[in-house]
């Protein structure tokens, strides 16, 4: 990622080519956070889904917990992925795709966009663990 006192030196000058204030570096900064916030819901929910699995019969106050950080994750996911989409290079850039700010878009979607991919990858695989997990143990219940 690309921070805000990053400079490009080009010609030995040093300058500073995009302002700190730079809209697409604030969204990058932005959809970076809610990357982050999203890898702690995910761990939280494995957990919760864990102590849910262990328990014979999960107390009601855990489905609801698992419920809510699921809607959340759910929102979270919307927002990042709006934010993702707002990184996209403009359709202007296509015709200079070699300008500075084409490039810092590029770079930081496909950046961000693998790791949000990583982490929605988890959070599904985390999923279909949990459901099978609860299948196989709801077949024991009833064969007992």
């Amino acid at each position: 990622q690309v921070s805000d006192s990053e400079s490009d030196s080009e010609g030995g000058e040093g300058r500073q080519l995009r302002p700190p204030g730079d809209p697409a570096l604030a969204q990058a900064r932005r959809v970076g956070a809610g990357l982050r916030s999203l890898e702690l819901r995910a761990a939280e929910l494995e957990r919760l889904q864990e102590l849910a699995l262990g328990s014979p019969l999960p107390p009601p106050e855990l489905q609801r917990d698992l419920q809510r950080l699921r809607d959340e994750i759910q929102e979270l996911t919307r927002e990042i992925r709006g934010g993702l989409r707002g990184l996209e290079p403009p359709k202007e850039d296509e015709e200079n795709p070699k300008s500075f700010g084409a490039r810092v878009r590029r770079t930081q979607h496909g950046v961000l966009a693998q790791q949000f991919f990583g982490v929605t990858g988890r959070l599904q695989a985390a999923q279909a663990r949990y459901r099978q997990r609860s299948l196989d143990r709801l077949r024991r219940q009833l064969l007992i």
